[in-house]
């Protein structure tokens, strides 16, 4: 007896908006336009015979139908997770593919891929940086490092280690004591790779937390990653407000100083995810356990 050919497609959009309720996330999610999204709900409803979603002014409800059938298609593709993990589960499992922040990779996960290879021998990793959320159903990436929240639907979340910021530059800068009324006579350097949080410490945040004019904040030069205005700094074009742990090589190296006590939080943190049904994956394990023991020290001089 042949299996009916299911629109495989619009089970996909239709089960993402309904965690979304909405075809904005589901399509950042799944890649694809919010009409895309839109089509393919409307495909399925037209094979159902019945409509998943209500649409409202302010977005979109289930209806009774498509609550029931969001919960067993939830279920179902948790199974086909599940699945798919443990077909991939061999001995030979072929290289990790993992995506990662850029500022983290180039700041500091690439400098310790020789300690990474000789912690983890028989590790085959691939890394590829890039900004954008993975989705684990439709790409290659077996794990990712992120900054964030640490709150991701159907993955597990591993917190390596939070961030904060203070101004830091080159030595050069400082050859005098700097104190906060002269970074009037400096150029400021601004992260701008957080702007997307409003809850994330800025330089007008940084200069209101000292006493100072925020005022101030509005010269400087912008940079959309923190590794190119981290770079800045260390050529003595100014002094950055950067984040602590990323430049925590160049710290201790002597390419850039902190001169001030005063730190913020950045709000988010950075993280290894990964979907729940790997967390078996001897690949995936190998490589969190290293991450983990590297940032061990450094975790508890934070504290």
């Amino acid at each position: 007896m042949g299996r009916n050919r299911y629109p495989l497609n619009a089970l996909r959009a239709f089960e993402a908006a309904a965690r979304h309720l909405g075809y904005v996330g589901a399509a950042g999610e799944l890649h694809v336009t919010p009409a895309a999204v839109s089509h393919q709900v409307k495909v399925l409803e037209d094979y159902l015979g019945s409509l998943m979603f209500k649409r409202q002014p302010r977005g979109l409800l289930l209806t009774d139908a498509g609550q029931r059938f969001a919960q067993a298609l939830h279920a179902v593709f948790d199974d086909l997770d599940e699945a798919v993990e443990r077909a991939r589960s061999s001995e030979e499992r072929g290289p990790l593919n993992i995506s990662v922040a850029p500022a983290f990779a180039s700041k500091w996960l690439v400098p310790r891929l020789e300690r990474l290879e000789t912690a983890c021998e028989d590790l085959d990793l691939r890394l590829s940086a890039g900004l954008e959320l993975v989705d684990f159903r439709s790409s290659s990436f077996d794990a990712a490092v992120r900054l964030g929240k640490g709150r991701y639907d159907g993955l597990e979340s591993v917190l390596l280690f939070d961030e904060e910021v203070t101004p830091l530059c080159s030595p050069r800068l400082c050859e005098t004591p700097l104190t906060p009324e002269r970074l009037a006579g400096l150029r400021l350097l601004h992260d701008d790779s957080m702007l997307y949080d409003p809850d994330a410490p800025t330089w007008q945040s940084w200069l209101a937390a000292a006493g100072l004019d925020a005022a101030l904040a509005e010269k400087g030069t912008h940079f959309n990653h923190p590794d190119l205005a981290l770079q800045a700094a260390m050529d003595g074009q100014g002094i950055v407000l950067g984040r602590l742990r990323l430049a925590s090589d160049d710290l201790a190296a002597g390419r850039l100083i902190a001169p001030f006590d005063l730190k913020l939080p950045l709000g988010s943190s950075f993280f290894l995810v990964y979907p729940k049904a790997a967390a078996a994956d001897r690949r995936i394990t190998h490589f969190k356990t290293w991450l983990l023991r590297e940032l061990a020290p450094s975790n508890e001089a934070s504290r």
